[in-house]
């Protein structure tokens, strides 16, 4: 009885790695702020910004063959316009990011962290293009981080179960009263005065349903579907 269980778990394992291997899936994200936070007296801690290595640039291309990893889709193609809509009507909310990719179903290890970034004048398309400064004068990416609205990524990953794992900085202007400067920061006036605010989060996920994660001054919208063949 125990190698008949045994036999069936092995195979079980190995059919959850057929489908993950031969999936593919469309993730949507709307990631707005709220206009009007209700502060309440509260004080928020600077935290520390750090770009994640390896991260994944989204790719816009015009090519429809074949199935890209990472490739960003046609608006048409995103589900999740009817909230974007609202947002964008709403006194309340602002949308700053909206957007789809396809990418191939991939177990932990094999997963890969998505950048997101939104910079302030800039449409809420991923700006891989402003990460390779390496060759830039200093002054570059001080003005960068200046104007860096939300900054961070997300990484979907498959198994018996969904998750997603998300990890993004707000990069706020708050009232001198709502804020708690760390000693180091008390002399670095005049540099930038936006806080930044994380939201880091881990979640089982289902395919399909929109998924709201929560947080008093932004939040993220997300959904996951398995993509149609033939898209």
């Amino acid at each position: 009885m125990n190698h008949i269980k045994f036999s069936l778990l092995i195979l079980l394992f190995i059919f959850s790695n057929i489908v993950t291997a031969a999936s593919w899936y469309q993730v949507e994200v709307v990631v707005f702020d709220r206009l009007n936070p209700n502060l309440d007296g509260e004080q928020w801690q600077n935290e520390i910004f750090k770009v994640r290595d390896n991260l994944v640039e989204l790719q816009a291309t015009d090519t429809t063959d074949g199935l890209i990893p990472y490739m960003i889709l046609d608006k048409g193609r995103n589900r999740l316009n009817g909230v974007q809509r609202i947002f964008k009507l709403s006194s309340q909310y602002r949308p700053l990011i909206h957007l789809s990719w396809q990418q191939p179903a991939t177990q932990r290890r094999q997963s890969r962290y998505i950048h997101l970034q939104r910079l302030d004048g800039n449409p809420s398309i991923p700006v891989a293009e402003t990460n390779n400064i390496d060759d830039e004068p200093e002054f570059i990416d001080e003005l960068i981080q200046l104007n860096r609205i939300l900054d961070g990524s997300i990484r979907i990953r498959s198994g018996f179960y969904l998750h997603a794992d998300i990890d993004l900085s707000y990069f706020k202007d708050l009232p001198a009263e709502n804020k708690i400067l760390r000693t180091s920061e008390e002399s670095f006036v005049g540099t930038s005065d936006k806080t930044v605010i994380k939201l880091k989060e881990t979640r089982k996920i289902k395919l399909n349903e929109i998924h709201y994660f929560d947080h008093p001054m932004f939040g993220v919208i997300l959904q996951v579907s398995r993509l149609r063949s033939g898209d």
